[in-house]
């Protein structure tokens, strides 16, 4: 998670709680429609961060010493 920036941090909490939320929902006898939609919305969040990392790290490339 070092690497991640905050919209990777985002959608893989994202991707936790909707499989978390999902589980509890199936105990329950429960059904959202078109709850499965939230998983390629998180992973496009996701890719999302990932092509926009080179642009939001933080990169020192000083070293103190």
């Amino acid at each position: 998670m070092k690497n991640m920036n905050s919209f990777q941090v985002i959608a893989l909490v994202g991707i936790i709680f909707t499989i978390v939320a999902q589980g509890i929902l199936w105990v329950m006898g429960k059904t959202v429609e078109h709850y499965v939609y939230l998983y390629p919305t998180w992973v496009a969040v996701f890719v999302l961060g990932l092509v926009l990392n080179p642009y939001l790290s933080k990169h020192d490339d000083h070293h103190h010493h």
